[in-house]
């Protein structure tokens, strides 16, 4: 050891050049090559970046789809195959700063040193200087030598996809295939999504209590049909989507009637909502739908994170037949008048609404463009968050409330379904 002119003591050659070696070649004593050198694939898709060799991005409710509407299929349940999407990313090499001479380090996104490789964060304490960095600047932070991050792991692949049923429990087809078009860009990996559209005599569009019942009878009725022991196709599906923004009693009918989760599309998305935001409005059709989304609300519990609904004084069916810039006009006025009233969350009350989320988004811009209040499609909703709920493998609990009603009612010598 000896004394530099300012009396502090300068380091040993022999061990200076015995710590570099081991900073710089962690492996090296091994013999062996380091982990990220053995399995250089990236399978981070955290993030959207170069690696992803996809087309144009479409966006949900652009109406800028691959699926065609048909309707030429008598079928209720319209099969558009699977909707499967690859979500590995191939052929690019992740490296991280230490485990080879000439590999790039990473840097964070916004030091202007070196543009990263790679979505997955690296600790700045096992990163290399960049060129211009100031000296002895990394030994003032102490370094553990092991990212925070663990290794990104994935699921095995399933069997098969997960078979979802998209029930639309009013009798217009088009609307069904119109949620279709609507969430395939978007649809999970590994999942087929077939809709179903309730026969007649179910009305042509819900907007009252008698529509929702009328509706429930003609859907269970002929589910019940499908589900006999000759054709069992409702026991194919993994879960139940009912595509009709309302409490709509056939939710609770088919938790009585199957096992598998059901769910709607209101409620999907309100609990998104709350995931998302701090305050919620809903974009109505008329006004006899606002009312019934505020008891809706109020029946979920959520009364407090809710700012109202407003009308567009379209009828259901109205936003297919009337003039289609005059009904994003008025869905874009309804969600900037929500806006204006405290909601960062808009969500578009209606299943007839799925491709005019663009429309309600241009309405919530800022005067700069930019745009700060989120809007959701609740059809969009309802496919996530049930694709996530037939993952967990967990099914509707028959315990109480949603105990079968086949025995009760076969003990009262009813076998009407």
């Amino acid at each position: 050891m000896t004394l530099r002119p300012g009396g502090s003591p300068s380091p040993n050659p022999e061990q200076q050049q015995s710590q570099q070696q081991y900073q710089t070649q962690p492996y090296q004593s091994l013999g062996q090559p380091s982990p990220y050198q053995q399995n250089p694939i990236n399978y981070s898709t955290r993030f959207s970046s170069a690696n992803f060799p996809q087309g144009p991005p479409v966006e949900a409710g652009s109406g800028q789809s691959p699926v065609s509407a048909s309707n030429s299929t008598p079928n209720p349940f319209a099969d558009h195959g699977s909707r499967s999407r690859s979500s590995t990313v191939g052929g690019q090499s992740q490296h991280r700063p230490n485990d080879s001479a000439g590999a790039t380090p990473l840097q964070p996104q916004h030091s202007g040193y070196v543009t990263a490789t790679s979505s997955r964060p690296v600790s700045r304490s096992t990163a290399a200087s960049p060129p211009n960095a100031i000296p002895g600047a990394a030994q003032s932070r102490p370094s553990t030598g092991r990212s925070p991050f663990s290794t990104p792991i994935s699921a095995p692949p399933r069997q098969r996809p997960a078979q979802i049923l998209l029930i639309n429990p009013n009798s217009t087809r088009s609307m069904t295939d119109a949620c279709l078009a609507s969430v395939r860009p978007n649809l999970p990996a590994n999942v087929e999504l077939t809709g179903y559209t309730a026969p007649y005599p179910a009305p042509t569009a819900i907007e009252s209590a008698t529509d929702a019942i009328m509706s429930t009878e003609a859907v269970l009725r002929d589910l019940a049909k499908y589900a006999a022991p000759n054709n069992e196709t409702v026991q194919n599906f993994d879960g139940m989507l009912v595509a009709c923004y309302s409490a709509h009693p056939l939710i609770d009918a088919l938790r009585e009637s199957y096992d598998v989760p059901v769910i709607g599309i209101m409620e999907a998305s309100l609990y998104v909502a709350r995931m998302l935001g701090g305050r919620f409005g809903i974009v109505a059709t008329g006004a006899r739908s606002k009312f019934r989304q505020e008891d809706s609300v109020a029946a979920y519990g959520l009364t407090h994170f809710y700012v109202g609904s407003e009308a567009t004084g379209l009828g259901v069916l109205e936003l297919e037949s009337r003039d289609r810039s005059e009904v994003l006009k008025r869905v874009a006025h309804a969600a900037r008048v929500l806006a204006a009233k405290g909601a960062d969350t808009i969500l578009l009350g209606c299943a007839g609404m799925t491709d005019m989320v663009r429309a309600a988004k241009d309405g919530v811009r800022e005067e700069d463009g930019t745009r700060k209040v989120n809007v959701v499609d609740g059809v969009e909703a309802g496919v996530q968050v049930l694709s996530a709920l037939v993952g967990m493998a967990i099914p509707t609990s028959k315990k109480w409330i949603y105990k079968g009603e086949r025995d009760g009612r076969r003990a009262r010598g009813q076998n009407w379904l």
